[in-house]
C-alpha cells in the first residue's frame, strides 16, 4: 500500500488503516504479505500490526520516490494499492515491472485534472476505484479522457471507535465534526453559523457543538460570536477519541452541510452511535436515504437546512426513528466484515465494478 500517512487523523489515513485490516483477513487476500509505504512517517507507526512490513519517507518526497526503485520481488503477483492519486506517478517503475496498480479516489484531490505523470500512470493502472459514485463522477468531469474507463466503487467502512467517556456537554445539542481549514470551507461551518441565530428564534436555547481544530478556527469563532452568545455555539477544539464518541452519543443529531465530501466517514461515526445526520445531496446520499436513516437537503439552500435543523430539534420521535435505522444501515453495509467483502471483490483479478 502506498499512502500519504498511516497514523494520521485525516480520512485518507483512516481508510488506509481499514484497508490494512481488510487485507490481513485470510478470506480477502489469502496468505499474501502486506507492506505499507507511508510518505509522512519515517519511523514505524506503533499501531501498525507486527506482521505488516513498513517503509517510510519521513515527509521527503525524493526519498519516498526511491522506494519503488529499491523494491524486490516485483512482478504480476504484486498488487499495489495507491491511497492518494498524487502518489500514483511514483508507482510507474512498478508498473514497468508488471505489478498490478490500483488507485483509490477519495474526494477533492481527485476532482481536479490529473498532472502529466499522474495521467500516464492512471492510464496504465490495473484498476481505478472510488469511495463513492459521486467521486467517480467528479473525477470523470475533471478528466474527460477517463469517461469510458471502468471505475470500481468501493465505499469505506465505519472507523473503529473509542469507548465513550464523558462528553463534557449536556445532551441534546447539534454536532459538527471536522477540520477547520481555509482550504476546506466547503464543510459547511460558515453556513451553520449563519443560520444559527434564526434556528434559535424557533428553538430557544438550541446549541451547536463544533469539534475540531485548524487554522480557520479563530475566524469561525469570531464570526459565530458576532450574533450568538458563547453558550449557543461551543467550539471544543480537538478532543480525545473517548470524548468524541461520547459527543456522538449525546448529540441530538449530527449536521455537516458539506458540498465537498467524497464520502464522509463522520456520518458513519454518528450513525453508528444511533445519532441521525443532516447532510446535503452528493456522496452523503449514497450513505443514507432521506427520511429513512437520515435527512438530505439540497446544497446551497440555507432555508432548507434551517428547516431540517429546527425539525430534528423539535421532533424527538423522528430523531429516534432515524437513529435506530441508522444503526441498522451501518451494521449491514459499513461494518468491518462488509468492507472486507468489498475489498476482496476489488482486488479479485476479475473484479465487479459494483463492489
Amino acid at each position: 500500500m502506498v499512502a500519504p500517512s498511516y497514523a494520521g487523523a485525516d480520512g485518507i489515513a483512516a481508510v488506509t488503516r481499514q484497508y490494512v485490516a481488510a487485507l490481513r483477513r485470510p478470506e480477502v487476500a489469502g496468505r499474501a504479505a502486506v507492506e505499507v509505504w507511508s510518505l509522512a512517517e519515517g519511523a514505524r507507526p506503533q499501531d501498525l500490526p507486527a506482521d505488516v512490513a513498513f517503509a517510510g519517507g519521513a515527509g521527503r518526497r525524493a526519498a519516498f520516490a526511491l522506494l519503488p526503485l529499491r523494491a524486490r520481488d516485483v512482478g504480476d503477483h504484486t498488487l499495489v494499492l495507491v491511497m492518494h492519486v498524487h502518489l500514483l506517478a511514483i508507482t510507474l517503475p512498478l508498473v514497468w515491472r508488471r505489478a498490478r496498480v490500483a488507485v483509490l479516489l477519495h474526494g477533492i484531490e481527485a476532482w481536479r485534472p490529473l498532472r502529466v505523470l499522474e495521467r500516464r500512470a492512471a492510464v496504465r493502472a490495473w484498476k481505478i476505484a472510488a469511495v463513492s459514485a459521486h467521486t467517480a463522477l467528479r473525477f470523470r468531469q475533471a478528466n474527460p479522457a477517463f469517461q469510458q474507463t471502468v471505475i470500481h466503487v468501493c465505499s469505506s467502512g465505519v472507523p473503529e471507535g473509542a469507548v465513550p467517556t464523558e462528553s463534557g456537554v449536556p445532551g441534546g445539542f447539534a454536532l459538527i465534526v471536522g477540520r477547520m481549514a481555509a482550504a476546506e470551507r466547503y464543510k459547511g461551518h460558515d453556513v451553520l453559523i449563519d443560520v444559527w441565530p434564526s434556528v434559535r428564534e424557533r428553538v430557544p436555547g438550541a446549541r451547536l457543538v463544533v469539534v475540531g481544530g485548524g487554522e480557520d478556527l479563530d475566524r469561525l469563532r469570531a464570526r459565530a460570536y458576532q450574533d450568538c452568545p458563547p453558550e449557543a455555539i461551543l467550539f471544543t477544539g480537538k478532543v480525545s477519541g473517548g470524548r468524541l464518541a461520547a459527543l456522538y452519543r449525546d448529540a441530538a443529531f449530527f449536521v455537516m452541510p458539506s458540498v465537498g465530501e467524497g464520502f464522509g466517514l463522520v456520518y458513519l461515526e454518528a450513525m453508528s452511535a444511533g445519532t441521525p445526520c443532516i447532510a446535503v445531496r452528493g456522496a452523503a446520499g449514497e450513505i443514507m436515504q432521506h427520511d429513512a436513516d437520515g435527512v438530505i437537503v439540497e446544497p446551497g439552500d440555507p432555508d432548507a437546512l434551517r428547516a431540517a435543523i429546527v425539525d430534528l430539534f423539535m421532533d424527538g420521535e423522528r430523531r429516534t426513528r432515524l437513529g435506530r435505522q441508522a444503526v441498522v444501515t451501518v451494521s449491514a453495509r459499513y461494518s468491518a466484515e462488509a468492507f472486507a467483502r468489498r475489498v476482496g471483490t476489488l482486488i479479485d483479478r476479475g473484479g465487479d465494478p459494483r463492489c
